[in-house]
């Protein structure tokens, strides 16, 4: 059988448990229990199912490596040994009513097989993220690299159902790889900062639903609380307390907590604007544009003060900076934001007279050519691609960056593609957008109209971004989970995986299976919930 899941065998297999329930006078009618599981999130590529159905003990079960292995994969195996089997019951009216499932037979072996795995294997853009995998008497998981095992992993965790404490499994067969290969979410640890175990949450949350970039606004104008042993005033007098402060041990264990995750980390140092905890530490960062009105007074517009272009100590710190933190992540991308300058504060003496004794006509151009100096310091020396905000793309000719992030409206994609150069998709899916539902995210289809074939390769993908004005270490899951998954699976899926209605089942189930693995995903609609 092949088809969408709202027709697949896993959903039949389901409602034929639920089908046993049954309510007299008195009772509720027949409730879905949605930690049944067996329904995928996200939608793979392909799927071929049957009725025949295995059972699993997981006291007996294992993961038997094939082929190539390292520790990535090996922590994989001891992670999905729980994740497969979650130590949960069913509710008292799924208990009461259902008839138990025959006993089939049972399978105590995954063998996964891996082309290629090294010790030094560090996810990057554009990694194949592939699978195949066969679930029958002797099922197998197959993926050119560790990070394609990753994902074919976690299917066969979703695949796996319980009923009362019996787990079973149906006869499958699927061949899944992403639509896209940049699969994101923003977070935003400088309006509020976030502890380390949050991050981590977030980062095994984004590899449940196969998302595979953390786009890390560590630093704003609000603080900075990022360490830096070059200049440790930046955090010392940037960040809100002394105990909100990433020391460079916990970047570097958030990295390698992410990349045995399979998410690649894109830090995002913005410039030059935002930029008023630069110069908490060191005053000759900053143009002091804004007035504070209290002391509780932590908005934007008090934090925006812009960096001072004309000042040569400003490019020394950025390029210093950025030459350390640099080979604390060892992604491929570095995003310079290069969003909401406002230059009225920039129409002071001393750069009027800078501009005009170099030449520079407008505050357009002197902006311009503060990002054309760090740009070429960081294509020379750090070799990184750089992606900005669309702004950079909108004011400056030609752009010279290596990708645009759309967040402003939904024409600007396509002129960026239309150039030649990589795009973004944020437009649409802002999370910090709370009154958004996630079926607007669902709907959204990243690809513009217009777009010829090789103007869409051009789109890498897209973003939700949670932005950290009203979210903290106490909400952030809840408001990120389940609206995001809709952007995951947008971003993963086939072009044609887009029936809202198809994918309710599925989204509750998903996100029950989210609160049973930690995160606590809030629910969507009416419902048993996951008691």
């Amino acid at each position: 059988i092949n088809a969408e899941y709202g027709r697949s065998m896993n959903y039949c297999v389901l409602f034929i448990v639920i089908g046993q329930l049954f309510f007299s006078q008195g009772e509720h009618p027949a409730t879905p229990d949605y930690k049944v599981g067996g329904l995928l999130w996200p939608q793979p590529k392909s799927i071929v199912q049957n009725i025949t159905q295995y059972q699993i003990n997981p006291s007996t079960f294992s993961f038997q490596p094939t082929g190539a292995v390292n520790g990535i994969l090996s922590r994989a195996f001891l992670r999905y040994q729980k994740l497969c089997f979650p130590n949960n019951v069913l509710n008292e009216i799924f208990r009461k009513h259902v008839t138990k499932i025959p006993s089939p037979d049972a399978i105590t072996v995954l063998s996964v097989f891996v082309q290629t795995a090294t010790e030094a294997d560090q996810i990057q853009l554009g990694v194949d993220e592939s699978y195949s995998l066969t679930i029958s008497s002797t099922p197998i998981l197959n993926a050119k690299t560790v990070y394609g095992a990753l994902r074919g992993l976690e299917t066969f965790s979703q695949l796996i159902m319980t009923n009362l404490n019996t787990y079973t499994i149906n006869a499958t067969t699927i061949t899944d790889a992403p639509r896209f290969p940049w699969r994101g979410l923003l977070i935003d640890t400088s309006r509020h900062w976030l502890p380390v175990s949050t991050i981590k949450d977030t980062i095994a949350a984004m590899s449940y639903n196969k998302m595979n970039t953390l786009h890390w606004h560590i630093v704003d104008g609000q603080s900075f609380p990022l360490e830096s042993k070059l200049y440790p005033l930046l955090s010392q007098e940037g960040a809100y307390h002394p105990n909100q402060i990433y020391t460079q041990d916990d970047v570097k264990d958030i990295v390698s907590f992410a990349n045995d995750h399979g998410v690649r980390i894109v830090p995002e140092f913005d410039m030059p604007a935002h930029a008023s905890s630069w110069g908490f530490g060191y005053d000759f960062m900053t143009i002091k544009c804004y007035g504070r009105r209290d002391e509780y007074d932590f908005n934007d517009g008090w934090g925006d003060d812009p960096m001072d272009p004309t000042n040569p100590q400003v490019y020394e710190l950025i390029e210093n900076f950025l030459t350390e933190i640099s080979t604390l992540f060892p992604d491929n991308w570095l995003h310079l934001g290069g969003d909401e300058i406002n230059y009225n504060c920039w129409n002071i003496p001393s750069i009027n007279a800078y501009m005009h004794d170099h030449g520079i006509k407008t505050y357009n151009d002197l902006e311009e050519q503060f990002i054309q100096k760090i740009n070429t310091f960081i294509k020379a020396k750090l070799n990184k691609n750089l992606v900005y905000w669309q702004e950079v793309f909108d004011e400056t000719s030609p752009f010279i960056g290596n990708g645009v992030d759309i967040w402003l409206d939904d024409k600007t994609l396509l002129k960026v593609i239309q150039q030649g150069i990589n795009g973004i998709e944020s437009f649409g899916w802002y999370l910090d957008n709370l009154g958004a539902d996630w079926s607007a995210f669902y709907s959204k289809e990243p690809i513009p109209s217009g777009a010829t074939p090789a103007q869409a390769a051009l789109v890498l993908g897209g973003e939700g971004s949670m932005w950290g004005e009203t979210v903290d270490f106490t909400n952030i899951q809840q408001k990120v989970w389940p609206r995001a998954s809709a952007i995951a699976e947008r971003l993963w899926s086939p072009v044609t995986t887009t029936n809202v209605t198809l994918a309710i089942p599925r989204l509750a189930i998903h996100r029950c299976r989210l609160v049973g693995r930690g995160i606590p995903a809030q629910p969507f609609q009416p419902g048993p919930g996951c008691y």
